[in-house]
């Protein structure tokens, strides 16, 4: 395993915009050793995603809102006139996030440092930062399209992660298991669990007890606010973000150091008190997901400071919205969630997911404290979640899946599959199946792909005589060639995968 310090970023942020802007976009870019121009008061968007596992950090990406128009009327082959909105533009700018930070993604893994992403959020408006802190590593790239600019930025940090957070896939059925409980998933109370959590994290750590809010009045959203966030990924995607003024970050930390407002030296401790407490605060979300059985990491904090921005994460399938007083002042928290399809679909066929728990070894020693310490410092029970108004509200999107076994056994497979694979064929075999022959691919750009009517013709990869593959569910199992057989046109089998892969193909 290389040093993280060796990494080559710079050449797969490259690879990865180029591509995405050639084959999706239909724009040209350069890459530019400029310095990137200032964009404050500029109307703009930034996408980002964040890493989980060996490494953790988050991947921005930065554009103008006219320029991010300008590239998704060139995705849809439309006029920018023609958008009538910008749930298409937020969609797109996702979009590339999710490409850049997964491509970064398999590069981490194929180097050493397995990671998990989480689903893309979308900060948007006219005066906003975002930062992700405590990293080893902070990298920014800037590409130009004539006079018009975007922006990548990168953190990262490399980490031992936890045991189970390394154990996001399916492993043999001799090892100790931890099963997924449907009934205790779809009983969680995620309002009451982040209303707990929150009154506990003020109270224990800043000597502040919180009241629920009947209302957020607009001006508690306006003027400067600093918004701390972390982002879970694995079975549970989703996003946590905990909002404050200015003012009255500072006087938190001040409460947290036991000091006056006067003597804060720094926006470095307001930044710091912000994200121990949203990652407590997210440590405890991800806690109750994992005693459910659903594994999921949880991203390093990000920090975003502004005095106009919204932040999105797009296609939840649960969204709260929490407000709470103290004094004059509101503290607003967001959260977005949502569980992999994939275990969804194993939830409503009856099928038991499972996966290796490893002995607990030593991890990376943190500065803030556990989640698990901090929920033991109290036991007071927090108020019920309170109702939230005058807030617009959030677009949909969609996260990474995970990759589960179905647990059972076939044993003495003569082709690899064993009681260790544990895959009990009785309980999937009724799944359907959507069985795809694949003549070939190519690739083409999108405007290309807009230009295709009757009579068009498409040329493949492959050359005329090669077998063409068969997948199953999107993977390859077998091979064969074309046949045509009264006049019905068919595929005759000629190769096929071993029994074992097969089967793991129907998760």
């Amino acid at each position: 395993m290389d040093s993280i310090q060796n990494f080559d970023i710079r050449a797969h942020i490259i690879e990865s915009i180029t591509e995405v802007f050639d084959t999706m976009v239909s724009l040209a870019v350069q890459y530019s050793e400029a310095e990137p121009p200032d964009n404050s008061a500029v109307n703009r968007m930034a996408g980002a995603v964040n890493f989980a596992g060996d490494v953790i950090g988050i991947v921005t990406f930065h554009v103008a809102m006219d320029f991010a128009r300008l590239m998704t009327a060139r995705t849809l082959g439309s006029d920018v006139a023609e958008l009538t909105g910008d749930e298409e533009v937020k969609d797109l700018i996702a979009e590339i996030s999710n490409i850049i930070g997964g491509n970064l993604k398999s590069a981490f893994n194929d180097a050493g440092y397995p990671c998990v992403i989480s689903t893309p959020s979308i900060t948007y408006g006219t005066d906003f930062a975002v930062e992700s802190l405590g990293m080893q590593r902070f990298e920014r790239f800037v590409f130009s399209h004539g006079e018009d600019t975007l922006l990548v930025e990168v953190g990262i940090k490399a980490q031992q992660s936890t045991p189970e957070e390394r154990k996001l896939k399916p492993t043999a059925a001799s090892s100790p298991q931890k099963q997924i409980d449907f009934e205790k998933v779809n009983a969680l109370d995620l309002k009451a669990k982040l209303s707990e959590s929150v009154c506990d994290v003020f109270d224990t750590m800043l000597s502040m007890k919180l009241a629920p809010a009947d209302m957020v009045k607009q001006s508690d959203l306006e003027g400067i606010r600093n918004v701390g966030s972390v982002s879970l990924a694995g079975d549970v995607t989703g996003l946590l973000n905990l909002q404050v003024s200015k003012d009255f970050a500072r006087h938190m930390t001040a409460n947290m150091l036991g000091i006056a407002v006067e003597a804060i030296e720094s926006d470095e401790e307001v930044r710091d008190m912000l994200a121990e407490l949203s990652n407590i605060v997210g440590g405890q979300l991800k806690s109750a997901f994992t005693d459910a059985g659903l594994l999921c990491a949880l991203s390093t904090p990000s920090f975003t400071t502004g005095s106009d921005f919204k932040i999105e994460s797009l296609n939840m399938e649960r969204y709260e919205r929490l407000a709470f007083h103290y004094q004059d002042n509101c503290v607003f928290v967001e959260m977005g969630m949502k569980i992999s399809e994939l275990l969804q679909i194993a939830g409503q066929v009856g099928v038991r997911i499972h996966y290796e728990v490893e002995e607990e070894v030593p991890v990376a020693a943190e500065q803030t404290a556990s989640p698990e310490e901090a929920a033991s410092t109290s036991a007071s029970p927090a108020p019920p979640a309170p109702a939230v108004e005058q807030v617009d509200p959030v677009a949909p999107s969609s996260p990474p899946g995970s990759n589960p076994a179905v647990e059972g056994g076939v044993p003495n497979d003569p082709e690899g599959l064993s009681a260790a694979e544990d895959i009990a064929l009785d309980l999937i075999l009724d799944i359907p199946l959507e069985i795809t022959v694949e003549l070939g691919r190519t690739r083409i750009q999108i405007q290309e792909l807009l230009k295709l009517g009757p009579g068009s013709a498409i040329t493949l990869a492959k050359l005329e005589g090669e077998p063409v593959d068969i997948l199953a569910n999107d993977t390859l199992i077998a091979r064969g060639e074309v046949v045509v057989e009264n006049q019905k046109y068919g595929v005759r089998v000629t190769e096929i995968t071993s029994r074992m892969e097969r089967i793991k193909s129907l998760g």
